[in-house]
């Protein structure tokens, strides 16, 4: 079984006036008052979009936004695509024609207008439809209907088996994989399989049980882990030190404790913060700087919401010797000014080695912490996927990738004859 990427199709199959390309984009975005905040999503899919219009093709993009909870006029207006579309148009410098169906007549008349290489259609939000997230195969038929290829390039999107990511697979013969899901794979598949030695694993965040998996499968290809956030704490409480009134997750206590003991079973070093930044509430305008230590217990009118300066100086120095990093959650609660200093000085230290030593990074608040640097294109990979990564790093098979996968046969067979066009041909 083989996954094609979008280079890889076998072009002289399909006729130059029927090449039609549904692509499964993640446009999910945040957005205020009709304007797209951030636009690293809608970038990273441009060399997919761009390669299929010079292969003449008509580019129908569709994507999801937000969760919109129906189709009435509210949600139509609160999650519409029509800043994405504006959005996209201002960075390629091109047209991009909203439409405010996914399927049917207008759509159609979109794509038989359309000119092979020129034109761009953005669908209206594909969660309009609650048969999206339903696996729907009619849903998905009707999104492929006046379509000839489907290509993948939603990364974010394809640890879900949704209508527009999985059913809609089942209705094409030509399906590939865009360049930015197959940098994902790659990226992700080497850290899990064929990582740079030493690597060495950054992980934060708030409960131990979301990551365990993730944990596990780390400590098989990284001798030493740096664990910051909320789980440092819980990590440390099972070791018996005593953290204020810091929060800890009390039943994953006996999990933390198998973690460890994993952990020196396999020889892995795993490194905890040995000062953070403490205050009175996760609000607070002011913080101090405590050590931490087992046998000094922390005042009970004070909490731990970031990591200190000599933790990440000693973090630093290890990290240092690493070949590859891979990093995956906040050490804090960084989006409050007061706590954030820990987890920016992770991305400061990316940004000193990023010449010597490739950082994987990935997450949604691990996005935005790099966001903040203004970081984005800078790092060796920063991953468009948050729940995915995490799925990913798990082991688990990803219904995007799993619905891409073909057999040599079916590909040789595509190639010796001519792609068979949907009964109902556009134009």
């Amino acid at each position: 079984m083989k996954i094609l990427r979008v280079d890889e199709i076998h072009w002289p199959a399909l006729r130059e006036d029927k090449r039609v390309a549904f692509v499964r984009v993640d446009f999910n975005v945040p957005i205020k008052n009709g304007i797209v905040l951030d636009d690293f999503r809608i970038k990273q899919a441009l060399p997919t979009i761009n390669y299929l219009l010079e292969q003449k093709c008509i580019v129908v993009l569709a994507s999801h936004l937000g969760r919109p909870k129906g189709n009435d006029e509210e949600s139509r207006k609160k999650f519409t695509m029509l800043p994405v579309a504006e959005k996209l148009a201002e960075i390629m410098d091109h047209e991009v024609l909203l439409s405010n169906d996914v399927s049917g007549d207008g759509v159609r008349k979109l794509i038989t207008d359309g000119r092979g290489g020129k034109t761009i259609i953005l669908l209206e939000n594909l969660r309009f439809d609650p048969r999206e997230e339903a696996n729907d195969p009619e849903y998905a038929e009707s999104l492929f209907k006046y379509c000839h290829l489907y290509v993948n390039d939603a990364f974010g999107a394809s640890h879900r088996a949704h209508a527009s990511i999985e059913a809609i697979t089942h209705f094409t013969k030509v399906k590939a994989a865009g360049y930015l899901l197959s940098k994902e794979w790659e990226v992700l598949n080497q850290v899990l399989h064929h990582p740079i030695a030493p690597q060495m694993a950054i992980l934060g965040g708030a409960k131990i049980a979301d990551k365990i998996q993730v944990i596990k499968n780390l400590m098989l290809r990284s001798k030493k882990l740096f664990i910051g956030g909320r789980m440092a704490q819980t990590f440390l409480a099972a070791q018996g030190y005593s953290l204020g009134s810091s929060s800890i997750e009390e039943e994953s206590l006996p999990l933390a404790r198998r973690i460890l003991t994993e952990a020196r079973t396999q020889e892995v070093e795993i490194f905890f913060p040995v000062d953070g930044r403490a205050g009175k509430d996760i609000d607070a305008k002011e913080c101090k700087v405590v050590s931490i230590e087992k046998d000094k217990p922390l005042s009970k009118d004070v909490s731990l919401f970031d990591i200190g300066p000599k933790t990440v100086e000693i973090w630093k120095k290890e990290l240092r010797k690493a070949k590859s990093i891979v990093w995956n959650g906040p050490m804090g609660v960084f989006e409050n000014p007061t706590y954030a200093d820990g987890t920016l000085s992770i991305v400061d230290f990316l940004l000193e080695v990023k010449d010597s030593i490739p950082a994987i990074a990935g997450g949604g608040e691990t996005v935005s912490a790099i966001t903040q640097r203004n970081a984005l294109t800078s790092l060796y990979h920063v991953s468009t996927g948050g729940g995915a990564m995490l799925e990913f790093l798990e082991g688990k098979a990803l219904p995007g990738f799993e619905a891409l996968k073909v057999r040599d046969r079916d590909i040789q067979a595509a190639i010796d004859s001519t792609i068979v066009i949907p009964e109902e041909e556009v134009g």
